[in-house]
């Protein structure tokens, strides 16, 4: 009789076309993901891959399989997964752990997920410590803005968000002074000692690492944007987040055409790319919204 495992164990090895990556992504040992491969093809009678040097290359028979069982194994999980909810509290939304910086949950996220249909249970935190909790199933889903190479986790990009230089409204440009230099000289209010974004806006333009040290270190966009409206300094802030303030003109935009880009993913278990619970919570993520 065969196990449902060995036809797991069979698809992750067909996807990662690697016994020891497939295990990796299944949390299993590589003699385990090798032993369900083995029983799989003794029941079957026939071989399903071809052991290349370091790659499993699949044989007509192996593609034949994948593609009959893919779907009826998707299909029995949700299934299974949506009774296992209805049953432990048939009223009850489902609870998704969500973890993100602070400033991006807060202007961006709420909105998207207001009508999910979850419970969010929420996390904040950097990037790395992040995606240490995915790996430790702590949180489902993490947004953040590294994508390290993790195994078992899986990154899928939600939307570039744009940094703008934001000054004080009584900031303004000394003429026909070089850009490099007068920025040089200014007061850089930071998120961290590292100068994140500020490093990046200068490689991108100057071409070079920026020696400069920041007046200030504030690890919340939020309150360097407070910062910059208390005349404190300067930063680059993403264009979202100064929305309203740019409104109601208690900072403003300088030297645009400088803006930087900066990706930002969903991270999650490769476990759960077929949950539909949580696929359905990256799908609300992913949406725009009137901002």
């Amino acid at each position: 009789m065969i196990d449902f495992e060995w036809y797991r164990s069979f698809i992750s090895i067909y996807k990662y076309r690697s016994v020891s990556e497939a295990a990796r992504a299944r949390i299993l040992t590589q003699p385990a993901m090798s032993q369900h491969l083995a029983a799989l093809e003794a029941e079957i009678g026939e071989g399903l891959f071809i052991r290349a040097p370091r790659k499993m290359i699949p044989t007509e028979k192996g593609k034949e399989l994948y593609t009959r069982i893919v779907p009826l194994i998707e299909s029995l999980e949700a299934a299974s997964l949506q009774l296992k909810m209805s049953a432990s509290s048939p009223d009850a939304l489902p609870v998704v752990k969500i973890g993100s910086p602070v400033e991006y949950f807060t202007e961006r996220a709420l909105e998207r997920i207001k009508d999910a249909g979850i419970r969010c249970y929420s996390q904040f935190g950097i990037a790395s410590v992040l995606l240490e909790k995915i790996q430790n199933d702590e949180i489902d889903i993490a947004i953040t803005t590294q994508r390290l190479q993790i195994p078992g986790v899986e990154y899928t990009v939600i939307e570039e968000e744009e940094f703008v230089l934001t000054v004080p409204p009584s900031f303004e440009m000394t003429p026909n002074e070089d850009i490099e230099d007068f920025l040089y000289n200014q007061r850089w209010i930071s998120y961290g000692l590292e100068l994140p974004i500020i490093r990046r806006f200068w490689r991108q333009h100057f071409k070079k690492r920026p020696e400069i040290q920041p007046h200030h270190v504030i690890p919340n966009l939020q309150t360097v944007l407070k910062a910059i409206q208390h005349h404190m300094g300067i930063s680059l802030l993403p264009r979202y987040l100064i929305q309203e303030a740019l409104q109601e003109k208690k900072v403003k935009i300088e030297l645009e055409h400088l803006a930087v880009k900066n990706q930002i993913f969903l991270a999650y278990k490769l476990k759960h790319r077929d949950h539909p619970v949580i696929q359905k919570t990256i799908r609300s993520l992913k949406k725009e919204t009137n901002h």
